[in-house]
């Protein structure tokens, strides 16, 4: 049934010469390239990581630094406004006073025309008083009447 002789022992001998030198010639070297390649691609993920962490810090530093400048455009706004308003503030009261002096010019202007006014009417108010007295009474009385006292009554009769 099954022999053993020499020719199985050669092409046993041969077939693990075969392996051997696949082995060498085939396996190794794609092996190798494989071993390589995930050593490149190992390198490659590394570098992306380290790229990835640099643009985070990169990232990071810029929102801190618009972060900053926003503030301090905000700032610098909320300064300028405040100024501005202080301005504002400091005009309007300047613009109330002159308004208010030149209104108490003007009433004092219309305080003594009234005043002079009511002077220049005491003495044709005094002749008309006499004149209705005359018809009233139809004599010629001598009015006493004091430039006082009529001043007082015109001022009464506002």
């Amino acid at each position: 049934m099954f022999e053993l002789n020499g020719t199985y022992v050669i092409f046993i001998v041969l077939f693990l010469i075969f392996i051997q030198l696949l082995n060498m010639i085939m396996l190794k070297p794609v092996g190798q390239a494989m071993e390589k390649r995930a050593a490149r691609m190992q390198a490659n993920l590394e570098a992306a990581r380290n790229c990835a962490q640099e643009t985070e810090k990169i990232l990071a530093d810029y929102k801190a630094k618009l972060h900053t400048s926003r503030l301090e455009a905000q700032s610098i706004i909320q300064k300028a406004l405040t100024d501005e308003q202080k301005q504002r503030d400091d005009k309007l009261k300047t613009i109330q006073g002159e308004g208010h002096n030149k209104l108490d010019e003007l009433k004092g202007e219309l305080t003594s025309t009234r005043q002079s006014l009511l002077k220049s009417l005491i003495h044709p108010e005094l002749e008309l008083v006499g004149e209705i007295i005359n018809k009233l009474l139809g004599e010629r009385l001598a009015l006493v009447t004091n430039e006082e006292h009529v001043l007082q009554v015109l001022e009464k009769t506002r």
